[in-house]
């Protein structure tokens, strides 16, 4: 019995197989009939379908093609015979008044729309649902009202706030939008995040500053209403991060850190940020406050201390000309730094920018060699740290002209670390100082190994060089214009500017621009870089680029333009439209990562909430 019955399912089974493969056949063939606009041809089709599965699959697609054909008549049936079959789904009764629409019989569709909003009886999810219906056919108005009912009904002042802002900000209702998000957030602050990532979109595209100026003056509207809600302390805030105006930002956070009587956290989160966008005066600002008003017991209080000296040391290292008054102020807040601390076991990468201070900006190369010596030779630094210390005295030792002690000095770190990056980066420098002294092949030899660094950054350097020194080396005998170059690279790298640029100039002055004419227009960006002259520097590697496209600098070109845009002219949205050019045009490029990350952080994506 029991298999008979197995025997008589499973031809059943087969004989429904036929009527399956023809249904998926006929929905196949009304599908494109649809897609290729012959909606003559699917009418028949989808309508024979739906009279089968009246189901919301085969009713869209039937309901769209009449509306297509300008079938109206039959698009009310349809629709009405939907509703009476599924009387609770919202978006049929929008369909209705739909119909009405696009007929002309706009009296009839305005009193079925009012209908379905007034005269139901509706649930929470019943008005989003019919809210959602009439966003489907950009009836903001109406889904407006809807849900302003569904308040009126739960008699919760703030309900639906975030989709009345968001409909509001749609038809240009910014200051209507606004108040339902401060509105919201008085009582409930934990809707910061989501209201900061709804407003961030409307500074995007804010060219006249409109709507920045919308929100700021309903910030503070509300904080003058309510002064203890934190919550609008920390959106004046946050406004001001995305504007990038740390300096208003900071004054914020000190008066909240005041007010709120915090342990200085919010004050050393905005001179990171201030810091990390090169806005160095207002970073230091802000870690004088905590070193000096929230004093030894804050928590950040030594934090503060260290991050302080290394930024005191970046703005001086990218000012021109340098302050030798600043410069001999951090080097006096260094020593007595170091002379309270474990000189070499603690805040290793301080002290290596104490040296560079020393040596490079101090021009006091013979004290920074011999701390770097007794660092070298009589501490108990672990082997990678030391090895470190190696390259920096060797850099020095370079720049005191004891050439030879600084390539045995090299030659010690890479011989220990060689598949490590210190030990590349110490043999990249000991191939440089090759090409320096004009030692072309065998720099190039060394480079050539070093192309297949693991370090990107090195193994690109490297190529590059290699390219450089192959491309020029065989065009004079002598390699004069090389020899200049090199020179000039040797003087950029220790901030002998002037000279390097008369180098530079000398090159061309000789009739010896040749193929190098790329990379002197490349160094002369740099020199203009450091001396600030920002825009002289832009226009040089706009002209790289355009007369050089497919050159292995161009892609570095294109990225220190963006960065010029973003940090020093800070002019976001060009900055934003080069980073943009750069990520389409050289997706394989190593400072892609970051240019992608930048981007992000200057439309707003990434840029730190603070609270």
């Amino acid at each position: 019995m029991r298999t008979f019955k197995k025997i008589y399912i499973f031809c059943l089974l087969i004989s429904t197989l036929p009527l399956i493969q023809a249904q998926n056949n006929k929905e196949q063939l009304a599908i494109q009939y649809y897609q290729n606009q012959e909606y003559e041809k699917a009418i028949d089709l989808f309508k024979d379908l739906y009279l089968k599965h009246p189901d919301a699959y085969y009713y869209n697609y039937y309901f769209q093609t009449l509306l297509h054909l300008q079938d109206f008549k039959e698009a009310e049936r349809l629709v009405n015979k939907q509703i009476k079959i599924y009387p609770l789904i919202q978006k049929y009764k929008v369909d209705l008044g739909y119909v009405f629409s696009l007929a002309g019989e706009d009296k009839k569709a305005q009193k079925t729309y009012e209908q379905c909003i007034y005269q139901n009886k509706h649930t929470s999810a019943s008005i989003k649902e019919l809210s959602e219906a009439f966003q489907s056919y950009k009836r903001y108005d109406y889904a407006v009202q809807t849900l302003l009912e569904g308040r009126k009904i739960s008699e919760i002042p703030s309900d639906y706030a975030l989709e009345l802002g968001h409909l509001y900000g749609l038809i240009g209702k910014h200051n209507q939008a606004i108040e339902e998000y401060m509105n919201l957030l008085t009582v409930n602050p934990a809707a910061l995040g989501e209201v900061e990532s709804i407003l961030v979109t409307w500074l995007i595209d804010d060219p006249e500053q409109q709507k920045r100026n919308i929100i700021h003056k309903a910030i503070l509207t509300y904080l003058q209403k309510n002064p203890d809600l934190q919550v609008y302390s920390s959106l004046m805030l946050w406004l001001a991060l995305q504007e990038k105006d740390f300096s208003t930002a900071l004054r914020q956070a000190k008066a909240m850190d005041k007010r709120y009587k915090e342990n200085g956290q919010l004050v050393y989160e905005i001179a990171e940020i201030a810091g990390e966008n090169y806005d160095f005066a207002t970073a230091l600002e802000a870690y004088d406050y905590i070193l000096n008003v929230k004093g030894a017991e804050s928590p950040f209080y030594s934090l503060a201390r260290i991050a302080s000296l290394h930024t005191n040391y970046k703005q001086i290292s990218t000012k021109y000309p340098v302050d030798a008054t600043a410069v001999k102020n951090l080097d006096n807040r260094l020593t007595n730094y170091f002379q309270q601390q474990n000189l070499y076991m603690q805040n290793f990468n301080l002290f290596r920018k104490w040296m560079q201070l020393k040596a490079i900006y101090a021009k006091d190369i013979l004290t920074a060699k011999q701390l770097l010596e007794k660092a070298v030779y009589q501490s108990k630094l672990p082997p990678k740290d030391l090895a470190c210390l190696k390259v920096d005295l060797g850099d020095i030792l370079r720049l005191n002209d004891e050439v030879w002690e600084a390539v045995l000095l090299y030659a010690q770190v890479e011989k220990d670390f060689p598949n490590d990056t210190i030990g590349q980066l110490a043999k990249f420098k000991n191939a440089k100082l090759s090409f320096y002294l004009g030692e072309f092949d065998w720099a190039k030899a060394q480079l050539d190994v070093l192309r297949a660094a693991t370090s990107k950054l090195i193994a690109n350097d490297a190529m590059y060089l290699s390219m450089l020194i192959f491309d020029n080396e065989s065009e004079d005998s002598i390699n004069l214009a090389l020899m200049y170059y090199a020179r000039a690279d040797f003087m950029i790298e220790n901030h002998r500017l002037d000279e390097a640029k008369l180098l530079l100039d000398s090159i061309h002055e000789i009739s010896l621009y040749h193929s190098l004419t790329d990379d002197i227009l490349y160094k002369q960006a740099e020199i203009a870089l450091k001396k600030n002259h920002y825009h002289q520097a832009d226009s040089l590697l706009n002209q790289l680029i355009q007369n050089y496209p497919y050159d292995l600098l161009a892609d570095d070109a294109l990225y220190l333009r963006a960065t010029i845009y973003d940090f020093y002219i800070k002019d976001i949205y060009t900055a934003m439209d080069l980073y943009q050019e750069f990520i389409r045009n050289y997706p394989s490029s190593i400072y892609v990562v970051d240019a992608r990350k930048r981007f992000r952080s200057l439309r707003g994506d990434v840029l730190q909430q603070v609270n």
